[in-house]
């Protein structure tokens, strides 16, 4: 009896950011590790072969960027489909939003989220319509959508109605952890891209009230893209706010970090904070929780539902209550000690058996 054959179209790999390019590393990985024996999955690219290809990565540049979708939707609409019906693959997994219009297997996507669609006025005019028209013309009512959370699959309901919606928890990859003595821990740390939603001018204006009142030697790591589909209003805003406030020396921004670069700041840093006023999942969280990296989350549903009680919350948007939460951090270590342990505990459901094998229930 031929095996079930699953073709997980990663194309978009070579320009995902942040969220999306650690999903689809862990996809496939899960897949190849704890795959079923009774499915033969099948990958367009291999991901090492494209690791360190960065030139398409949110370039400021329009015209690059306009290339890479021209080169997109020439995969995604002719060659993507050829492959599919060459292969005779029974169903293609789409992690990146969009499937083909027409192909001969059956479809699986993935959309992460309703911000798109939540905030419009988050993201560039033209891309926004091209890109949400093309998510839309992938599905037909046979499709399954998969996304990362209850509280995202509660927001695509009323947008994709004709198609059955399922929550997959996913993983995060399995860091070595260093033992870093507390007293070298000299970082705050966001990792994420520099989008309006992430609200980290919130998170700027607590660390320089902390600076301030508790004369802390700490620095605080902007990790992430800086141009969002050229795109670069938000950090405008923040470098101007630095520039006003003289915290240029505190404040680092290195743009785009690899693995072994997020592992050293993870490593030494006494808190992770998450400010964002809506998120699908925040894989950064569970990266923190990981590392054992005490973290601070803005009070909305998906960190809930994501951390339950491992994390601190403060009211979002609300730069005094987030300092009080920092500075609470920062002078209890029995705080932090049990925050780590909640932490450990609360991460081991998201692990690569359980994300594929819900990938599984849903296709077998």
């Amino acid at each position: 009896m031929r095996k079930k054959r699953v073709y997980i179209d990663v194309f978009y790999y070579k320009t995902a950011l942040s969220g999306l390019k650690t999903y689809i590393e862990e996809l496939v990985t899960a897949a190849m590790i704890n795959g079923s024996d009774e499915i033969e999955y099948i990958f367009s690219h291999d991901i090492n072969q494209i690791i360190n290809n960065q030139f398409f990565i949110n370039s400021r540049f329009k015209i690059i960027r306009w290339v890479f979708q021209l080169r997109y939707l020439v995969w995604k609409q002719i060659i993507l489909p050829i492959k599919l019906l060459i292969n005779k693959v029974d169903i293609v997994i789409c992690p990146d939003y969009v499937a083909p219009i027409i192909c001969s297997a059956k479809k699986i996507v993935v959309i992460h989220d309703n911000l798109f669609w939540k905030y419009p006025k988050n993201y560039p005019r033209i891309w926004r319509n091209y890109y949400t028209k093309l998510i839309q013309l992938g599905l037909n009512s046979k499709s399954k959508i998969i996304t990362t959370s209850n509280y995202s699959k509660l927001g695509l309901k009323p947008l994709f109605k004709k198609n059955k919606i399922f929550p997959v928890y996913q993983s995060s990859e399995n860091f070595s952890i260093k033992q870093t003595n507390e007293n070298g821990k000299k970082y705050i740390l966001h990792v994420g891209t520099f989008e309006k939603r992430k609200n980290l001018l919130t998170l700027i204006k607590a660390f320089k009230k902390l600076k301030d009142e508790l004369k802390v030697d700490y620095k605080l790591v902007l990790a992430g893209s800086t141009y969002i589909n050229g795109d670069n209003n938000v950090l405008l805003k923040i470098e101007k706010y630095i520039q006003e406030h003289n915290l240029s020396s505190s404040i680092l921004m290195p743009g785009y970090i690899d693995k072994n670069k997020a592992l050293y700041f993870y490593n030494n840093s006494l808190m992770y904070v998450f400010p964002s006023i809506d998120e699908g999942f925040g894989i950064p969280l569970i990266e923190a929780l990981k590392l054992k990296v005490p973290v601070i989350c803005s009070d909305i549903p998906i960190f809930r539902e994501i951390a339950d009680d491992s994390v601190l919350y403060f009211e979002k948007q609300n730069e005094i209550n987030l300092f009080e939460r920092m500075k609470e951090l920062i002078q209890s270590k029995e705080l932090r000690n049990q925050l780590i342990s909640k932490g450990i505990k609360r991460v081991k459901k998201y692990n690569r058996y359980n994300f594929i094998k819900d990938f599984e229930k849903i296709y077998s």
